[in-house]
């Protein structure tokens, strides 16, 4: 059976309306207690992304700190902690709700329930610190530096306010010590939107491969390195696992996390050899390594002894502040956001993981709201769905022939930058017909199997080629030359007026400007393509709307009269036994683009 059920984790989980949303998971909550946001955490603007230094291990995470800490990290012992609270899961039948979304009055607990004993936030994660002090003076030095640094401190303990909650609730499920949330501050400032010069990302800083290797999705989608449900969890994942490979010692961990586990545990076995202890602070490590552990306990030290440092910490509540959503059908973010009463940036500060203005519902399927904002959000749903309006907004489209980028957003009531950020363009580039990309829709209800079909865009791009030189080296020849360029021989020796040998020292031409058709497929690949090509896709397209037209004449007759002239002024320049074999390639791959089959692929193609 269905259920709705909360998270004993800080992210509860309501059913959110028709279609759209699907009860998925939720906290014990006492009868009578209102699911509101701390007063002194409303939800403020996305943390904008500040500048960051980066330090990473080889196979772990790698560390993005704003540029004001110049700093590095260090490790330490201590095993697992048995959590404050037992955590305990409240399963609710979804036919117990009343139609007024309330929840029911006596709900099914599974487990045991344990009394909120914490003032706050803070004080619960006072209660489980549990490694030990770490005797180095790069402790007080790192201290030193934060207390000098308020402004700072502030920013990073505010941004963590949305998100604490679910770190800390998540550590105790496992018996982890609650130091473990304070390392968000060290790799990211807290920040869900951090990317460091490695490209690691989001709160725990993930690096591609090894987000990739604890399932975090990256595609052109979603980023999921920079959601905060998933990414606690495979940084949780991956913090045991490293725990447990470095003989229960947190401080050999946590320098894995930074380092990497292979250069930390070939650096215990150095020690070991040499018959030197192989304890953290006896290993031989980077610099940055050597200060990362050391900032993390500071930062313990800070908020054990805030009142007594005169260190300002927020007023963090000990209930949920956002509640997860699961969703069933696509939605526009911009009215995802208007639903909850939120602004973009508000709304993007608990959804970072999403990349484009329409949120799929099979690459990452939830939906984070502030606690306060979740009846809200079911009623302009339910208003939404019962006025039979649409919940996306913007389909898959690929630009016909004669269409730029300009004229689409002319038609569709965009701007080009607007259409550009959405799929992702460089500025300045070229968009030229046969391209497939995201645009509003034209005024029809959008086809939402079409959305969750388009992997990415398809980018055909013209740009400019500069010329490129080849100065002669020593027991060079015009052959070698022309071989390692993939230009042939004579056409090398005629745009450099050469009969059979080359100089040394000369300066040869070995690829013409001009400007040429760059093709970006689905999956990132670049490559030069004809100029027929995009030719053929961008016909097809015109077809395809002009249903009342014969299908396959005009996108045959177009790619048979443009292949010959794409590839003409390339023949001219070949000797006549490579001219006669280019013509007869041309030949040949014209006469395909008559064939309904090869039309049909094209129109195919254009709809993913």
């Amino acid at each position: 059976m269905a259920v709705l059920a909360v998270l004993a984790t800080g992210c509860a989980s309501m059913g959110a309306g028709p279609d759209i949303a699907r009860p998925a998971v939720a906290t014990p909550i006492p009868t009578g207690t209102a699911l509101a946001a701390p007063a002194a955490l409303a939800p403020a603007a996305a943390p904008a992304a500040p500048s960051f230094t980066e330090s990473r291990g080889p196979t772990g995470a790698a560390r993005a700190s704003e540029q004001a800490t110049t700093d590095t990290p260090a490790a330490a012992p201590g095993g697992p902690r048995a959590p404050a609270n037992a955590a305990v899961a409240t399963v609710f039948p979804i036919a117990a709700l009343p139609s007024d979304g309330a929840l029911p009055i006596e709900p099914t607990t599974i487990g045991g329930s344990a009394p909120d004993i914490h003032a706050d936030l803070w004080a619960r994660i006072r209660a489980g610190f549990a490694m030990p002090e770490l005797a180095s003076p790069l402790v007080a030095e790192k201290e030193r530096f934060y207390l000098s640094k308020p402004d700072y401190l502030q920013r990073m303990f505010a941004r963590g306010g949305r998100y604490l909650f679910f770190i800390v609730e998540e550590i105790e499920k496992r018996g982890m010590p609650t130091e473990l949330a304070l390392l968000p501050f060290v790799e990211s400032a807290m920040n869900p939107i951090a990317l460091s010069p490695a490209q690691a990302a989001g709160l725990w800083q993930f690096i591609p491969s090894t987000g990739r290797a604890y399932d975090l999705r990256q595609d052109w989608w979603v980023d999921n390195r920079r959601d905060v449900v998933q990414s606690t969890r495979a940084a949780l994942d991956y913090l045991q696992r490293i725990y447990a490979m470095h003989g229960n010692d947190w401080f050999l961990a946590l320098a894995s996390y930074n380092w990497g586990e292979g250069a930390v545990g070939r650096a215990v076995r150095r020690n070991q050899a040499a018959g030197r202890p192989a304890d953290y602070l006896n290993l031989t490590m980077p610099n940055e390594t050597r200060h990362y552990v050391p900032k993390l306990i500071a930062l313990k030290n800070l908020v054990q002894n805030a009142e007594r440092l005169g260190v300002a910490l927020p007023a963090l509540p000990n209930r949920p502040y956002f509640v997860a959503i699961e969703k069933t059908r696509p939605i526009d973010r911009d009215l995802a956001a208007r639903f909850a009463g939120l602004s973009i940036d508000e709304f993007a500060a608990l959804n970072p993981a999403h990349n484009r203005p329409v949120i799929s519902a099979t690459r990452n399927n939830q939906i984070k709201l502030p606690a306060d904002r979740v009846e809200r959000f079911r009623a302009e749903l339910e208003r939404h769905e019962a006025e039979s309006k649409a919940f996306a907004t913007w389909e898959p489209y690929t630009l016909k022939q004669g269409e730029s980028l300009d004229d689409l957003a002319r038609m569709r009531g965009v701007s080009v930058a607007e259409l550009r950020k959405a799929n992702g363009l460089r500025e300045g580039s070229r968009i030229m017909p046969g391209t497939q990309l995201l645009a509003p829709q034209a005024g029809a209800r959008v086809d939402e199997e079409r959305i969750e079909r388009f992997v990415a865009p398809r980018i055909y791009e013209q740009v400019e080629r500069p010329a490129r030189y080849h100065t002669v080296g020593k027991r060079e020849s015009l052959a070698s030359i022309a071989s390692r360029y993939k230009v042939p021989v004579a056409t090398l020796a005629a745009w450099n007026g050469l009969r059979d040998t080359a100089p040394r020292g000369a300066r040869l031409l070995v690829q013409q400007g001009g400007t040429q058709t760059l093709l970006t497929t689905e999956d990132g690949e670049r490559s030069v393509v004809p100029q027929a090509r995009p030719q053929v896709a961008a016909a097809a397209a015109t077809a395809a709307a002009a249903p009342t037209r014969p299908a396959a004449s005009t996108p045959g007759k177009a790619a048979a009269r443009a292949a010959p002239r794409a590839e003409s002024g390339r023949a001219a320049a070949t000797p006549a036994s490579a001219r006669k074999a280019a013509s007869s390639r041309d030949a040949a791959r014209s006469r395909p683009a008559h064939r309904p089959d090869t039309v049909t692929r094209v129109r195919m193609a254009s709809r993913t």
